[in-house]
């Protein structure tokens, strides 16, 4: 990441702090040449790297023997393309009960600071090496998808987390679920989901429906556990199934 675009983050989160505790009048003072001479310092640091400040900071909430993340809770080196500009070695993690992806910086107390960002202009991100594209679908909503397959015949998988509440002796108590995954086939512009061989191979016209079970059946293919280079196979299969028929 650019030097600059750190700069910029721990500024702009110093510079709030600096600001309300001077308008508070209450412990911190500062003439008006001052500010402004800060203010100035400050919009040096701006630069071309305003995309990644166009968020919020991160708070963890429910946090105990669970979390909401992709995998774990542990923030490692991501890459992202944000409102068109690349960022690559970046420090990130996924929070996919939210669907946010959250940066993480070091801040000025040597604690790190976690900052939401703007997933709307995040055209996709990469993670544990894998890709996820923000796709919207009147099946599914706004949501990231981890791309599988993609082509005439695209695979997505949608991973989820849920949050149970549970009381005991009076306490109240939060816990995140294990991860889970859906499969989605898009085809043609349209989004249909897939739990089983039946489900997947009746999308196909039938004159290609036998081949597809038979390539299911030795590929030993089941969607329940099927391994994403499996299902790459499979799309990759189908698209040229089609194509020579």
């Amino acid at each position: 990441m650019k030097r600059t675009i750190l700069l910029f983050l721990l500024s702009i989160l110093s510079l709030n702090f600096f600001l309300n505790k001077a308008l508070s009048a209450q412990h911190i003072y500062i003439s008006e040449k001052e500010y402004y001479e800060l203010k100035e310092y400050f919009d040096r640091l701006n630069g071309p790297d305003y995309n990644l400040l166009n968020g919020r900071q991160y708070e963890l909430l429910n946090s105990g023997l669970s979390h909401p993340y992709f995998n774990t809770d542990r923030y490692r080196p991501g890459s992202l393309l944000l409102n068109g500009e690349a960022y690559d070695s970046i420090t990130i993690n996924y929070d996919i009960f939210d669907q946010e992806v959250i940066l993480q910086v070091p801040g000025n107390s040597g604690l790190n600071l976690k900052v939401i960002l703007n997933r709307e202009l995040i055209d996709h991100f990469q993670i544990d090496g894998l890709t996820f594209r923000l796709r919207s679908f009147p099946e599914t909503g706004s949501s990231f998808f981890q791309v599988v397959g993609s082509g005439d015949i695209s695979c997505f998988l949608r991973w989820k987390k849920t949050l149970y509440r549970s009381t005991y002796s009076g306490k109240t108590s939060y816990k995140y679920s294990k991860q889970s995954r859906e499969i989605w086939l898009q085809r043609e512009g349209r989004l249909y989901a897939v739990r089983s061989r039946s489900s997947f191979t009746s999308l196909f016209d039938e004159a290609f429906q036998k081949e597809i079970k038979g390539f299911l059946r030795r590929e030993k293919i089941r969607f329940r556990n099927a391994s994403d280079e499996k299902l790459g196979d499979l799309m990759n299969y189908c698209i040229e199934l089609i194509h020579s028929g």
